[in-house]
């Protein structure tokens, strides 16, 4: 069974959300390289470096997460990131992360 088409809208959000995502990961990486470290792998370690290095580009990822989520009818409306406890943005960020990966595997094939 295919999947359905998906509207022009989701995959510009796809899109700016992979792009997001790429542009925080780089950050976090720039900063461990410069304190010596390596760079994070978990999305725990992500997500505590991503809010002290990067919090502005980490709220625009996730508020970009939810209008996807929107656009594909799993959400209502889109929270405010600052207005979400760590542990749902933690969880927000590892959907992020699965999301990104998936829509990257199924545009490689």
């Amino acid at each position: 069974m295919m999947a359905p088409p998906r509207s022009r809208r989701l995959r510009l959000l796809e899109s700016l959300r992979r792009t997001i995502n790429e542009m925080l990961h780089e950050r976090v990486h720039r900063a461990a390289s410069a304190k010596g470290h390596g760079a994070p792998v978990n999305t725990s370690t992500i997500y505590t470096s991503a809010a002290r290095e990067a919090p502005e580009l980490l709220d625009q990822l996730l508020f970009v997460h939810q209008k996807v989520d929107q656009e594909l009818g799993e959400a209502k409306e889109a929270t405010p990131p600052a207005q979400l406890a760590d542990p749902d943005r933690r969880a927000m960020l590892s959907a992020v992360r699965a999301a990104v990966n998936r829509t990257r595997a199924s545009l490689e094939q």
